[in-house]
């Protein structure tokens, strides 16, 4: 299990936190994510980018109804938790090889704009999935990064005070297996793909995360977005 390992990056201007916590636990995680919130809202640290990959679990958001597990029997025989988690959004669930972003950002410093936030996450999501060509992109009226109408990441946010927390999760190197045992996002009709599923390849963790950290910081630092650098791709 990974440790903690936090750094500052960006220019003088803005400097962001970024901290890799490796695999852990979802509610060790939670914990960690709760305490960088704290400190954000009372101004005590910059903007934080927590990444993580969890042991298997499933997570409850404020919309989700319990009869959203398909196959209660999966979950239970291979002793993985249910979790009631404090983000918007339904059901989903998480593993090791699956990449989780929870950043910790002032929206009242930058857009009080919540569709916004989510628009913004979800296009960092497809950058990063694009420079490792994977085919990756939004469904209109549908949230969440999809690859040929497979979904393959997934946004659940909270909002406290202006700033945020929870995120996006994306499929990498996870076994799917576990979303058909379940309604992804609540809804029967998802069917669920990887990076891994799509190129028929692993991908070094280690690499995606600095993709990703790259992503969401270059669109973060440039007017939140607006502008963006041409992609980087990865042999």
């Amino acid at each position: 299990m990974g440790g903690c390992v936090v750094r500052s990056v960006g220019g003088v201007a803005e400097q962001i936190e970024v901290m890799d916590l490796g695999t852990m636990p979802y509610e060790e995680a939670m914990k960690v994510q709760s305490r960088v919130l704290e400190k954000k809202i009372k101004g005590e640290t910059r903007d934080t980018l927590i990444m993580v990959e969890h042991l298997p679990v499933l997570t409850l958001g404020r919309l989700s109804k319990k009869n959203s597990i398909i196959d209660e029997r999966y979950f239970r025989e291979r002793g993985i938790p249910v979790v009631n988690a404090g983000r918007g959004g339904k059901i989903t669930f998480h593993s090791t090889g699956q990449l989780v972003l929870y950043p910790i950002v002032d929206l009242g410093a930058r857009k009080k704009d919540i569709s916004f936030y989510i628009d913004f996450l979800e296009k960092c999501v497809v950058r990063a999935l694009v420079r490792f060509r994977v085919p990756a992109e939004r469904c209109n009226g549908r949230r969440g990064v999809w690859v040929s109408g497979r979904k393959i990441a997934f946004t659940g946010i909270g909002v406290k005070r202006w700033v945020t927390y929870h995120g996006v999760s994306v499929n990498i190197n996870n076994d799917p297996e576990a979303f058909s045992k379940m309604h992804p996002c609540g809804e029967s009709d998802i069917k669920v793909t990887t990076a891994k599923e799509v190129l028929g390849k692993e991908l070094d963790m280690s690499i995606v995360r600095k993709v990703f950290e790259e992503e969401f910081i270059s669109a973060l630092g440039s007017e939140y977005g607006a502008k963006t650098q041409p992609a980087v791709f990865i042999k």
